[in-house]
């Protein structure tokens, strides 16, 4: 591919039954002295403390605990007995992506029936004009339902515009007007709406072909930022995409360039209700001729952790490339790097490699990252761990088998860094609260056991979601609630220590506090 210095340069510059999590306005997001009382505050401070009030001034915590003096003029927000954490970090996803696709972009993760899912379509669809696609692609499964499948073309006719969902798993579907639509660009689409086979790239290339451009990018960027705060993620650590040059059909491509574009435009216009923090994806092949065609040009033109309070970039990863060669250049140039594991044999060989680089040039303080790790015993955590190395853990709400891993029990008494991702928007749900559910439950979607011994407590599970994550975005001022730090909370519309495990992947958050401001408000302030 065609790689111009410019590119590089530019590149770093929900209610229940789905009403509300899309269709509420905006909650003003006004700064000032913030005094929150009366509430259940897990801190996740060192001492895990429970407190009732914190108070927030000029977008920090400047008291924390159950005697605090309100300074004059101070916002008070009452918060009648609910439970509070630090904002969420997720700390690997792939929300650029979900920010970039075409349509008005609905994200369905947070609804578990067929009737719920086609509600919070027809929600959307009241502030959608005539005839404008409404869709759904990537971060929805057809395991997340009851019925274990996706709407079919007559339910997603009652939405009374054209749909198109593409899931993680489950496929496609459309409706009729939909299927009028994508047959008349020569897609072929099934009688009941199905799309499979080549025929799904074909669709989302047509789709992205005719209705993307710098306002509705903005917007679908927008609006998963939104989703997502009102699910109580705060700050995002993006791990890129796979390159593509022009529009692709690919459900995990982008132009690596541009895709950062909307959510820059955000952050200019002061409209970000989360933070950013983004790495870059590199796949050059190890015997590439010259050696590192992308990655040597991005270490040389981009810079590591640079940027603002909103928006930073990071390291490079989710992919590294260029083998050996590849991280020796990374860790010569200081930067951050990860790369993901998917078994055994991968996870040894990439422990191999960092060993080779470490010998030379020691990774001790650069946070090097694997992520996934589905199989993982002692040995490599050991390993690992020697070099100052962390792991990511947190997919497999969608996976199915039997003890499938992550080790994370193991992992929780091992001293290794360890923090939670959701490995996001293609690959599994963004929605912290589906991928807490596995963790805690050892169950998928499905209710099949999946983890075998290996279920955490929902402590443990929403520490690696916030104070654990500070090691892995090198902000130890994000995480927990404690004077000094930024000032993140989120009010949860339920007590996520004390309900079933069905209420608790239910959750979400009635109030998203980032920097003192109110990013989202559903009632509570």
């Amino acid at each position: 591919m065609a790689m111009k210095r410019r590119d590089f340069l530019y590149s770093t510059g929900l209610a229940l039954a789905g009403t509300k999590l899309l269709a509420q306005a905006p909650a003003s997001n006004a700064g000032g002295d913030v005094l929150l009382v009366n509430g259940k505050i897990h801190t996740m401070d060192p001492m895990n403390r429970i407190v009732s009030q914190a108070l927030i001034q000029n977008g920090r915590f400047t008291a924390v605990g159950n005697k605090i003096s309100a300074p004059k003029g101070a916002r008070r927000i009452d918060l009648k007995g609910k439970t509070a954490l630090p904002g969420i970090i997720d700390a690997h996803n792939h929300i650029v992506l979900v920010g970039n696709r075409p349509g008005w972009h609905t994200p369905l993760e947070h609804v578990f029936t067929i009737p719920d899912a086609i509600a919070a379509l027809k929600a959307r669809a009241a502030n959608v004009p005539a005839n404008e696609f409404i869709s759904t692609v990537g971060p929805v499964s057809a395991m997340q339902f009851t019925e274990n499948r996706l709407p079919t073309l007559a339910e997603l006719d009652a939405v009374g515009r054209p749909v198109y969902i593409q899931a993680a798993q489950g496929g496609a579907r459309t409706n009729t007007q939909g299927k009028a639509w994508l047959e008349a660009r020569s897609v072929i689409v099934g009688a009941d709406g199905a799309i499979a086979g080549p025929a799904l790239t074909a669709a989302l290339l047509a789709l992205r072909k005719e209705l993307l451009n710098a306002d509705t990018r903005k917007r679908s960027a927008l609006d998963a930022l939104n989703y997502y705060s009102k699910l109580g993620i705060t700050t995002h650590r993006d791990s890129g995409a796979f390159h593509s040059e022009a529009l692709s059909g690919g459900l995990a491509n982008e132009n690596t360039f541009t895709m950062h574009e909307p959510f820059l435009a955000l952050q200019r216009e002061g409209r970000l209700p989360a933070r950013m923090r983004l790495d870059f994806l590199h796949q050059d092949s190890p015997t590439a001729n010259p050696p590192l065609p992308t990655l040597s040009q991005r270490l040389k033109n981009s810079f590591p952790f640079f940027g603002d309070e909103w928006i930073k970039t990071g390291g490079i990863g989710e992919f590294t490339g260029g083998g050996v060669d590849g991280l020796r250049a990374i860790a010569k140039a200081g930067w951050r790097a990860e790369d993901h594991a998917l078994n055994l044999a991968g996870v040894t060989n990439l422990i191999k490699d960092r060993e080779t680089v470490n010998a030379e040039i020691p990774l001790k303080d650069l946070r090097w990252i694997i992520s996934h790790i589905p199989e993982f015993p002692l040995d490599l955590a050991n390993r690992m761990n020697a070099m100052g190395m962390g792991v990511l853990v947190g997919w497999g709400p969608l996976r199915v088998g039997t003890n499938l891993g992550p080790p994370y029990r193991m992992l929780m008494s091992h001293a290794i860094h360890k923090g939670y991702h959701s490995d996001g928007g293609d690959v599994t749900l963004i929605n912290p609260w589906v991928n807490f559910y596995t963790m805690t439950t050892g169950k998928n979607l499905a209710g099949q056991s999946i983890l075998g011994d290996q279920a955490l407590t929902r402590q443990e599970v929403l520490w690696l979601a916030t104070a654990a994550n500070k090691w892995f975005i090198r902000e130890d001022d994000l995480g927990s609630i404690e004077v000094g730090n930024r000032g993140d909370l989120i009010v949860l519309d339920r007590d996520c220590f004390a309900v079933s495990d069905e209420e608790f992947k239910r959750t979400r958050s009635l109030l998203t506090i980032v920097s003192g401001k109110l990013m989202h408000n559903e009632g509570v302030a």
